[in-house]
């Protein structure tokens, strides 16, 4: 229902596409290929929804946490692109793992929302998405079994490139999958994405996917609707992770020199306190998640700031959150700007 699941979709359908393209021009190896998946020797892929509805098995794993807005959009897109849908609810999955918690310490954490420590509103946000990842697991297993079909699914992934440059994912949760359509993309070229499929291919469930603000749902709604927000989350927004992201891996800034470089490109944007903040908050997000790289599921390199552990960005993982040197220099460099201005 929101942008990145969507975009991991739409990806599988523009797939579907030109499976059929291909085998609608005679194309013999796509053809043969397209029938040992779907383990029918005379099928030939003709309808891009007939082709998806075999291959593709979505699931919305609803919890108390979720709207009932972003449950409709995700059927809408998927009644539209063709995928085997179905939708879930985990509530009962969740509130077993807690309570075996509960038992063995006599403690009961709580959201924020009702009073309970960032700890305690961290923790039980993660164990909604690390059931999510083993719900897919299953459901990739066991899927084509309970339809009567032979073979198992890959499991899919949808967290992008500017998720894992700040680390806005929980480390072996739902953002642990086979593979990662969409793990080399950022936020931007995603939405960009989003448009150009929905025109291309006239899916006008993407729309009100499109205009709906970024979220995790994993926190209670507030009279129903979404309290939880990807940009009070973050600390910062989409766009400005584009800069960090290239600034860091493309420029090889690190946060001394990023504090100088956007000292000058954000003057007209932000004092120069501001900016101060905005590159250290950015630096300890990225040191205290930088070891969930290591584990990142494996996509296409397709941005050049992927900070993906395993292939393509070979720094260390460990580092001193503190950055106290670089931090310090930053500081004395902010007050040298601020006395100039005055």
């Amino acid at each position: 229902g929101g942008i990145d699941s969507s975009a991991t979709a739409c990806i599988v359908s523009s797939m579907s596409h030109l499976v059929c393209d291909a085998c609608k021009s005679g194309n013999q190896e796509v053809i043969a290929d397209a029938r040992r998946i779907v383990g029918d020797d005379s099928y030939i892929p003709s309808d891009p929804k007939d082709f998806t509805n075999r291959i593709f098995t979505t699931c919305y794993m609803e919890t108390v946490n979720s709207s009932t807005q972003t449950k409709e959009r995700a059927k809408n897109l998927a009644d539209q692109l063709g995928s085997y849908h179905h939708s879930i609810v985990i509530d009962t999955a969740i509130t077993a793992i807690i309570s075996i918690f509960i038992t063995v310490t006599g403690k009961t954490p709580k959201f924020r929302a009702y009073g309970g420590s960032e700890c305690e509103n961290l923790a039980l946000q993660n164990i909604q998405a690390r059931l999510r990842m083993v719900f897919s697991y299953l459901f990739a297993q066991l899927m084509l079994w309970s339809r009567g079909l032979s073979g198992g699914l890959l499991v899919l992934g949808s967290s992008n490139v500017d998720e894992a440059l700040c680390g806005n994912m929980t480390k072996y949760g739902s953002s642990s999958a086979d593979i990662n359509p969409i793990g080399g993309i950022n936020k931007t070229d995603l939405r960009s994405f989003i448009r150009f499929f929905r025109s291309k291919y006239d899916v006008s469930a993407l729309d009100s996917i499109y205009e709906a603000p970024p979220t995790a749902e994993l926190e209670p709604l507030h009279e129903g609707e979404i309290s939880q927000n990807d940009t009070e989350d973050l600390g910062m927004t989409y766009k400005e992770l584009l800069f960090y992201g290239k600034l860091r891996k493309i420029n090889l800034c690190g946060p001394y020199s990023m504090f100088c470089k956007l000292a000058s490109l954000w003057k007209d944007q932000y004092s120069v306190t501001k900016i101060a903040d905005k590159v250290k908050h950015f630096f300890r997000k990225f040191s205290i998640n930088r070891h969930k790289m290591t584990t990142l599921t494996p996509a296409c390199h397709l941005e050049n700031y992927s900070p993906d552990d395993n292939r393509f960005d070979l720094r260390q993982f460990l580092y001193n959150i503190n950055w106290t040197w670089q931090f310090r220099a930053i500081d004395d460099e902010a007050d040298k700007l601020n006395k100039k201005a005055e």
